[in-house]
């Protein structure tokens, strides 16, 4: 056959081709169509990349793949072989994900002061682990408000598909109240359910939340660290 198709290089027959060699003709044909479906099934083109995924090692060792491409290998006997995998260009190497930092910034600082050496306001995200660590800084409220956008994105954003709870913050002055940190939908952090005037919010250090199974997570603009 003596044209292909400017996508898949499927081959297809011209009419200079013979009929006496139609046999050879349809063998080439179908062999075309195979290896174009299978380029389809592992998308291994730059313009349209997803992950492989096999049951076990031996058979991703094997698919050819695009570098910086994922894999995933899910019924392997060795457990440890079981899990997510990238393309270097050479081979499939096991890899935990890179971790990427969003950096927030106070909504408004008259109306939520730092504390000085309050610490900073980062959010570190591992998407093939699913977790997220979180570091807010302190603030003394001059305001009294119910739950507020509190912390806004500075670097990069970082929106779940639905609200993730962050835990709970410490009042430095007894209130005989709670306050809980919720990342929104905006992927703005948010502090309620109530503020006063001079409570002094302390969000809990470094610490580390999952990513709730039935949520999405939408990023960009992120370092990778």
């Amino acid at each position: 056959m003596s044209a292909t198709t400017p996508r898949y290089d499927i081959t297809y027959p011209t009419g200079s081709d013979l009929v006496s060699q139609a046999p050879a003709q349809f063998k080439t044909f179908a062999e075309s169509v195979e290896s174009a479906l299978g380029e389809v099934d592992d998308r291994q083109t730059a313009n349209a990349v997803k992950p492989v995924v096999r049951n076990t090692f031996a058979q991703l060792a094997e698919a050819a793949g695009v570098t910086g491409q994922t894999g995933y290998v899910t019924a392997d006997s060795v457990q440890s072989n079981n899990g997510a995998y990238v393309y270097t260009g050479s081979a499939w190497v096991k890899t935990v994900g890179t971790w990427q930092k969003f950096t927030f910034k106070f909504e408004n600082e008259e109306s939520f002061q730092p504390i000085p050496y309050g610490g900073d306001n980062i959010l570190l995200w591992n998407p093939i682990l699913r977790l997220i660590v979180v570091r807010l800084a302190s603030f003394k409220s001059s305001v009294g408000i119910s739950t507020y956008n509190v912390y806004l994105p500075n670097s990069g954003t970082f929106k779940p598909s639905k609200n993730i709870g962050l835990g709970q913050a410490e009042f430095e002055n007894f209130t005989g109240r709670g306050v809980e940190l919720t990342l929104n939908t905006l992927g703005r952090v948010t502090v309620g359910p109530e503020m006063a005037v001079g409570d002094v919010i302390r969000p809990l250090g470094s610490y580390v939340v999952p990513i709730p199974s039935d949520v999405t997570i939408t990023a960009s603009g992120g370092t990778s660290i």
